[in-house]
């Protein structure tokens, strides 16, 4: 069975293949040109192509399951940007190409975006209310997608994913903002982190969109996250413990934002269904980011070797 994964040079997608790697299948990556590899480089058949040719790509290689993390955007500076809607027609064209293609099954990866901001765990039937474009964008897609799919009777599931953190990750995010900084020595301001927020690490995300892409019992929106909701303010300081000599966490002096998420915590049953559970502990997982972090030698949960190291991946899109 020949899985195909866009997007497979980023955070997600580079978990997502070695997870897949990791339980037996043979992942093929679907790429741009200009992507940069150091993620996965020497772990997985690669197919530079430029976009347009997406669609003729997909048709030559006739894959089984086509699992589509791709996504322009994603920094929180571009979460409001009209241009997320681009991303709404190139994900519809994927899903067509994986139908043309004879695809039996079409992995989507959504966000916890499109549901909005919420005060209690949330699960896959709940109303969706959006308040970004991107958010927008995710739902525009999920429901382009799930038309292909209806339309053409390729199986059709969308992760809804929560917040994922872990080495390989991008610098941009809370995470490796704070370690970075203490490694400068610098303070560090944040909000007052009362917000309870699910952190879900790299290797059990690529894990669970890993059981997505291979489990034909499962359909429709699936929750991608870890169930429980620690305080943010706890989960940063537990982080900052491995960054000895860094400057001084100020919780409180960033002011909330209008539509900040004070509880981002999903109910996963649909997910434990199919035997999936968080394997990594929050402590264990922070040490492990923050010695990645750090550039020393972490080594790959879910396949055994070594991880590339961080300064590698710095650039990687």
């Amino acid at each position: 069975m020949t899985i195909l994964v866009l997007g497979a040079s980023g955070f997600l997608g580079a978990w997502t293949v070695r997870a897949l790697k990791a339980a037996g299948a043979a992942p093929v990556a679907l790429v741009r040109p200009s992507s940069a590899l150091a993620r996965i480089d020497g772990l997985v058949d690669v197919l530079a192509v430029d976009e347009v040719s997406w669609p003729h790509a997909i048709a030559d290689l006739r894959p089984s399951v086509v699992v589509s993390l791709d996504w322009m955007g994603v920094r929180g500076g571009s979460r409001d940007d009209p241009s997320q809607q681009e991303n709404v027609a190139r994900i519809r064209s994927t899903a067509q190409a994986a139908s043309r293609a004879g695809a039996a099954r079409f992995v989507g990866v959504g966000s916890q975006a499109e549901y909005g901001p919420r005060d209690a765990p949330v699960d896959e039937a709940a109303a969706l209310a959006p308040v970004t474009a991107y958010g927008r964008a995710k739902v525009a897609a999920a429901e382009a997608t799930r038309a292909v799919c209806a339309e053409t009777g390729m199986d059709w599931v969308w992760a809804r994913v929560f917040s994922t953190y872990g080495p390989l990750d991008h610098p941009y995010w809370l995470l490796p903002r704070v370690g970075d900084a203490l490694m400068a020595g610098e303070s560090v301001a944040l909000t007052a982190g009362e917000q309870r927020w699910s952190y879900l690490y790299g290797p059990d995300a690529g894990a669970a969109l890993a059981a997505l892409a291979t489990h034909a019992d499962v359909h429709g929106v699936v929750n991608v996250g870890h169930p429980d909701a620690p305080r943010l303010r706890d989960t940063v300081e537990t982080f900052a413990t491995h960054f000895p000599g860094g400057g001084p966490l100020r919780f409180g002096a960033i002011p909330y934002s209008a539509n900040q998420v004070m509880r981002l915590q999903p109910k996963t049953g649909r997910l434990a269904a199919l035997g999936w559970r968080p394997s990594v502990a929050l402590e264990d997982g922070l040490a492990e980011t923050a010695a990645w972090l750090q550039g020393k030698d972490v080594t790959d949960r879910l396949t055994g070797v070594p991880l590339p190291r961080r300064y590698a991946t710095q650039t990687s899109a």
